[in-house]
């Protein structure tokens, strides 16, 4: 066994995904890590290096990725890290399965070692694990971030690799790199290293000789660094490695620290990184992460770069707002939500023939569809890409109520009109951001979540308008929405109209007449109506 020098701890662990906007909305917005860097890739300067941590980039906290736009999704398995845990407080685990499940996320939980784990998977697949501890590690808290100090975030807990073969790996931790086997339980050997103060002190390999062999892509780890203390240290590293018959690269610069490179026999790619020199060589830690960062060896491509780099931050949604009339006294602001291949001018007309007197606010939808913008990506007909809708959903609602505050409408008369593809990203804002909407019409509407969450909608009024011949919009589809909003707790009114998925005059008057009721969007007498069945 090595005695001379031992592993303290992960210093970072670096992960492929497929897009760097959804990346950055995750990680930033849901969890709560601070964009720490923002560079390029060593090897593909047109593809970001994204780095995520504590407030000072401290090791032990840091993930990483690389966001190749488009890149097909690849699946974890054995040789590979399988699953990234950061560490929460214990207090904080009912915090965290609220706030993770109303991204529309499935969380599993289970306990491991007697402490309580949630799993789940990220926009692009890959494994996450939030294991609360009653003695989480002390990091530097982020102040600007989502997150207050008593449920954030406090660095890595632990990695889990997957390997079919157990003795020899696990003689690699052991004899060589100083680690301790600490616990076992079933299959899974929890290794520990020596700065068990610090976060990220855990390894835990798994034994499973069927597991399949992982495949690389989005979704999945690239590697795992460990903490050394220096440029010293890690020459001994290399040293000790090379003397074991381990094949390691010789020593590269990746600026903020030193890197050397290995694989254990399982085929996991390790990295030995130096602590220093740290993520506040080039940027102070109050600007870390707000600008963009190139190796010194790209610098005179920085104009080609920054034109070529995707945008990390949703751009403002291209948008169409009216005011009423000055003689109109409405403080309702109607929100137009077109359908595939319509654009922020399709319903305005028909808002101001069903009513005259409200302002209207008519985004446009950012996905493109053969060329036809929509508010979020399908993968085929009436099978809807889930993480996008999420994302977009949210988009929308921060986008609304920004509008709201910008063009100084009432926050709280703010009614939906969604026809189509965007009756279905208003349902999912309603149901993920329930906040934003006071009412709601939906024409031609089905439930875009598999799995919706069922917030609080008790005094919410909406209006669905189904077409009794629509080809498009399955009848069951569009019950099924009714009832998620009714299970809720909203005041739903249902209407079959004599139509397909057209609009027609007789939406028109249906809709007309529900605005134009007693109390704010709901009308109690639809006797006159034609064509109507209330589900």
């Amino acid at each position: 066994m090595n005695t001379d020098i031992n592993i303290s701890g992960i210093h970072h662990i670096t992960a492929v995904t497929s897009s760097a906007a959804e990346n950055l909305a995750f990680y930033e917005k849901i969890l709560g890590l601070r964009l720490v860097k923002k560079t390029v890739n060593f090897d593909d300067p047109f593809t970001y290096h994204l780095y995520y941590g504590d407030a000072k980039g401290s090791p032990g906290t840091i993930l990483t990725f690389f966001p190749w736009e488009n890149l097909p999704r690849g699946k974890p398995g054995a040789g590979m890290v399988t699953a990234i845990a950061f560490a929460i407080p214990r207090t904080s685990i009912a915090f965290w399965t609220r706030r993770i499940g109303a991204q529309a996320i499935r969380v599993e939980k289970s306990d491991r070692f007697g402490d309580p784990v949630l799993q789940f998977a990220d926009p692009h697949g890959l494994p996450i694990e939030l294991i609360a501890t009653s003695d989480p590690p002390p990091t530097a808290h982020w102040p600007e971030g989502p997150i207050e100090k008593a449920h954030a975030v406090t660095g890595f807990h632990s990695a889990t690799a997957t390997v079919n073969g157990l003795e020899e790996n696990n003689n690699l931790l052991r004899e060589v790199m100083g680690m301790t086997l600490h616990e076992q339980e079933n299959h899974r050997y929890r290794f520990r290293m020596t700065a068990t103060e610090a976060p990220g002190h855990f390894l835990d390999v798994v034994y499973d000789p069927k597991a399949p062999l992982g495949r690389p892509g989005g979704g999945t780890v690239h590697h795992i660094a460990f903490r050394t203390e220096n440029d010293a240290s890690q020459l001994r590293w290399q040293s000790i490695l090379r003397k074991s018959g381990v094949g390691v690269t010789d020593v590269r610069d990746r600026k903020y620290f030193r890197s050397i490179y290995f694989h254990i026999p399982a085929g996991v790619l390790f990295e030995i990184a130096t602590d220093p020199p740290g993520f506040s060589v080039d940027e102070s830690a109050h600007e870390l992460g707000s600008s963009q960062r190139l190796p010194e060896q790209y610098e005179p491509m920085r104009a080609e770069l920054e034109h070529r780099l995707p945008r990390l931050r949703s751009e403002p949604f291209q948008h169409v707002f009216e005011k009423g009339p000055d003689s109109a006294d409405d403080d309702r602001t109607i929100v137009t939500l077109h359908g595939t291949g319509g654009n922020e001018n399709d319903l305005i007309g028909i808002v101001r023939e069903v009513n005259a007197t409200s302002a209207i606010l008519s985004p446009r939808g950012q996905v493109l569809e053969n060329g036809m913008p929509r508010f979020f990506r399908r993968m085929a007909a009436n099978v809807f890409d889930e993480d996008d809708v999420v994302r977009r959903a949210n988009e929308l609602a921060d986008f609304i109520l920004a509008s709201a505050d910008k063009y100084d409408r009432n926050p709280d008369r703010l009614t939906a009109l969604g026809y189509s593809n965007g009756a279905n990203i208003a349902a999912a804002v309603i149901l993920l951001r329930p906040e934003v909407f006071s009412c709601a019409v939906l024409i031609r509407p089905m439930l875009p979540l598999q799995n919706p969450p069922l917030p609080d909608l008790h005094g919410k009024q909406i209006l669905v308008l189904k077409g009794k011949n629509d080809a498009i919009i399955p009848s069951a589809s569009t019950d099924r929405l009714v009832k998620t909003f009714q299970r809720a707790g909203a005041e739903v009114t249902t209407r079959e109209m004599d139509a397909g998925h057209e609009i027609t005059a007789r939406d028109l008057d249906a809709i007309s007449e529900w605005l134009s009721g007693p109390q704010a969007c709901r009308h109690q007498d639809f006797e006159n109506l034609p064509m109507e069945e209330t589900v």
